[in-house]
């Protein structure tokens, strides 16, 4: 979606914040925005994911806001 200038917010839980930024600046996109959640995310009961979404919320729309207006371009992918 960022190539096709799409404002993307990624959520990545704590355990893979090292590979998903490592990844991303392989891609040329080393500041895509990110939220990052508990790992393992996938094992939460329902309410505390509802929690969780209730608390990342506002750090998403902000960061999709942020995006909106910059519109990052892109970097050159290293040599």
């Amino acid at each position: 979606m960022q190539k096709k200038g799409v404002p993307t917010v990624s959520l990545v839980t704590e355990e893979f914040v090292s590979l998903f930024k490592s990844a991303a600046r392989s891609l040329g996109y080393p500041d895509l925005p990110t939220v990052v959640v508990p790992h393992p995310f996938e094992t939460l009961p329902k309410e505390k994911i509802k929690q969780l979404a209730d608390e990342k919320y506002a750090e998403i729309v902000s960061k999709v806001q942020k995006a909106q207006t910059q519109k990052p371009q892109k970097a050159a992918a290293p040599h």
